[in-house]
């Protein structure tokens, strides 16, 4: 008993206080379950924002949205440019090609026929050289004394298919006349032809071009070139002599004239 009423030294109480203070008051239990719920109880930002996780998913979609229509919108920009650019570039190239493939046959003022049977056989030969001589590699023919060329008249027969398609025949003979002169060697079946030529009738300048399902209708007027070559410096306007209507058959990028007519109200 005596030991139980001690009086505890102020030494004794110095030290139990550190103790206290450092490690809690040895005479109550600490409520761990308490402070484990108080702990759940109080929210942080990160808890706030993910209680309500619908909002942030509606933004996310709608910003997903937009990126993909705004990548739709350029892709279709891009294709709607691009077309218009092929389609002006398409057009462009297939004139230059129409008109080169024209050229033999307006220079020659090929009458208006609505048949290749109804083409002359003269102009059928004068178009098929011309061909060659404009639209062909002719640096493998071999040169006469004279310095022209010698065409063999199978190749002439070729060209002629090229033009007004394969059922197309001619009868081989000298046409044309001055520097345009063809001379037929009936005996070695070749053509003479002038290596420099200087004199042209027309020359092709397309102004209409429809199509419908291969089938090209052209607007050609007929410029006469000797006027064009003076004038192509200068500022002035070069009037068609005439125009007329060419039909064109196109497939597997190959060309055949159909036919050719006048156009009413042109000069012819």
């Amino acid at each position: 008993m005596a030991k139980k009423n001690r009086k505890i030294t102020p030494r004794e109480k110095h030290s139990e206080d550190v103790i206290n203070e450092l490690f809690g008051s040895t005479e109550s239990e600490p409520d761990i379950e308490s402070d484990i719920a108080d702990l759940g109880n109080v929210p942080d930002d990160d808890m706030k924002i993910a209680r309500d996780p619908r909002k942030h998913k509606f933004f996310f979609g709608f910003a997903v949205f937009v990126v993909i229509m705004a990548v739709i919108g350029c892709i279709a920009s891009v294709r709607a440019v691009s077309g218009v650019v092929r389609d002006i570039m398409s057009n462009t190239s297939l004139k230059t090609e129409f008109t080169r493939f024209l050229l033999p046959v307006v220079a020659n003022d090929v009458a208006p026929f609505e048949n290749e049977s109804e083409i002359s056989n003269s102009a059928k030969v004068s178009c098929s050289i011309w061909n060659i001589l404009v639209n062909k590699d002719i640096t493998a023919y071999p040169k006469g004394d004279t310095g022209d060329y010698n065409i063999p008249e199978y190749d002439i027969s070729v060209s002629c298919k090229e033009l007004f398609g394969t059922g197309s025949t001619l009868t081989h003979q000298t046409v044309g006349s001055g520097d345009s002169r063809f001379y037929y060697d009936e005996a070695n079946h070749m053509y003479n032809c002038p290596s420099n030529m200087r004199y042209l009738n027309y020359s092709p300048r397309i102004v209409g071009m429809t199509e419908d399902h291969g089938t090209y209708v052209l607007t050609v007027e007929y410029l006469p070139p000797s006027f064009t070559m003076a004038i192509e410096d200068m500022d002035f306007e070069v009037t068609a002599d005439k125009t007329m209507e060419y039909t064109i058959n196109r497939w597997d990028k190959k060309n055949t004239i159909m036919s050719v007519r006048f156009i009413e109200g042109h000069k012819l």
